[in-house]
């Protein structure tokens, strides 16, 4: 049996879409939390006074024209969670990974956000969590740079007893396949050059010498070459009618 989704983090979410903005305060004490519909103005002077839950915050920063947003972007805390994991960066795609219910519609949005930020907290306190070991070194050097997360994600993460190893030195190895060899060097005698050409052209098309010696010529380009960094090259020229193409395949 799934276990409930966590509740909502107390921390108020904005979400801006081309059809509007939501904002969700974050007062959960003495009166429930409500999402409301504000203006753009509205909505950059929130993000200006105190850090909102955004998702993508450089894509909200464009819609509403604000470059100066500063808040905290829910693919950050993701990255620190679950680095080098894929996650579709919409709400629907953060809703799937973690297992909670999706928005039905865009004024819902900012509470998933806080309900997702509370799921990624959780998992800090997960024994099962694998990138525990290391995470907490992390962290005190994204506090020195000021990252928004680290004060909130302090409380989350215990001091280890001992010095752990470095995050990234656990990570699973990247593959990536070599580099294309280079083309192949090879040497065509003329004679298997012109019966190709013999093929390709029909045993009854007319004779072209200007065709049979393009080809020729062409196909000395193939061979290897006499130095290193020396590779053939050939300029040719050929009146309409000649044969160009079927002469250089």
């Amino acid at each position: 049996m799934d276990s409930p989704p966590p509740s909502p983090l107390l921390i108020p979410a904005l979400h801006a879409s081309h059809s509007g903005c939501w904002l969700r305060d974050a007062n959960g004490t003495n009166r429930p939390m409500e999402t409301q519909t504000v203006a753009k103005g509205a909505a950059i002077t929130a993000a200006s006074d105190t850090h909102l839950l955004l998702l993508n915050a450089p894509l909200i920063a464009t819609r509403l024209g604000y470059p100066d947003l500063n808040g905290l972007d829910i693919l950050e805390l993701f990255a620190f969670i679950y680095p080098a994991r894929f996650l579709v960066p919409t709400p629907r795609g953060l809703a799937h990974f973690l297992g909670i219910p999706q928005a039905t519609s865009e004024d819902a949005i900012p509470q998933l956000l806080q309900t997702a930020a509370a799921a990624l907290l959780a998992t800090c306190a997960h024994p099962d969590w694998p990138e525990r070991e290391g995470a907490w070194t992390a962290l005190q050097n994204l506090a020195r740079l000021r990252w928004p997360w680290a004060r909130i994600l302090a409380d989350h993460i215990l001091t280890p007893a001992k010095a752990e190893r470095w995050l990234f030195a656990r990570l699973p190895e990247w593959d990536e396949s070599a580099d294309r060899p280079q083309p192949a060097q090879i040497t065509l005698n003329d004679q298997d050059v012109r019966a190709k050409l013999a093929t390709l052209t029909g045993i009854d098309a007319e004779t072209r010498p200007g065709q049979r010696a393009y080809a020729s010529q062409a196909a000395a380009i193939f061979a290897p070459r006499s130095k290193a960094k020396r590779p053939h090259m050939l300029l040719a020229e050929a009146g309409t009618g000649t044969g160009k193409t079927l002469g250089y395949l």
